[in-house]
């Protein structure tokens, strides 16, 4: 279960409108209670894909409306931040502009690189039209093979 503040929420829902049309991507920072992840604060990064690979034929490799980079020196000052906090990076974030929030095949494959065990949240934050639609998580299971949906709980 990923349990997230609504203010959480909104820092998230904020982060993918002002990035649309292309995805956002952050860090959810918090601690892990058992099986729930207790999200006490989004560490919004920037999307720094700028077409390092190209993933397919026909493929636009410098549109981030797609696909994101998690620059690694992003994750280690967040890191920082979080361990300061007595707290750790319990999951990552990043929007799908006018798609659901559902993973995708290159979501999967980019998820492996991030690792994090399967007690790892990937949220996805759907974006519409430019407003925030629904939020989900998902974790990495049977060795990274595919997503599982996991109970994203909101609370005041």
């Amino acid at each position: 279960m990923l349990q997230i503040t609504s203010e959480v929420a909104a820092t998230i829902a904020h982060h993918a409108e002002v990035t649309y049309p292309d995805e956002c991507v952050g860090l959810l920072i918090g601690r892990l209670d058992g099986a729930a992840k207790i999200v006490l604060f989004a560490y919004p990064v920037e999307n720094r894909w700028a077409g390092q690979v190209q993933l397919a034929e026909n493929d636009d490799p410098e549109s981030q409306r797609d696909r994101f980079y998690l620059d690694p020196r992003d994750y280690l000052r967040a890191d920082r931040e979080a361990r300061a906090r007595d707290l750790e990076i319990v999951g990552c974030y990043h929007s799908h502009p006018d798609h659901p929030a559902i993973p995708s095949e290159r979501d999967r494959v980019g998820s492996q690189a991030v690792g994090g065990g399967t007690s790892f949240a990937f949220a996805i934050q759907s974006v519409q039209a430019g407003k925030a639609a629904g939020l989900t998580s998902w974790l990495l299971v049977e060795e990274g093979t595919r997503f599982a949906a996991e109970d994203v709980v909101v609370s005041p």
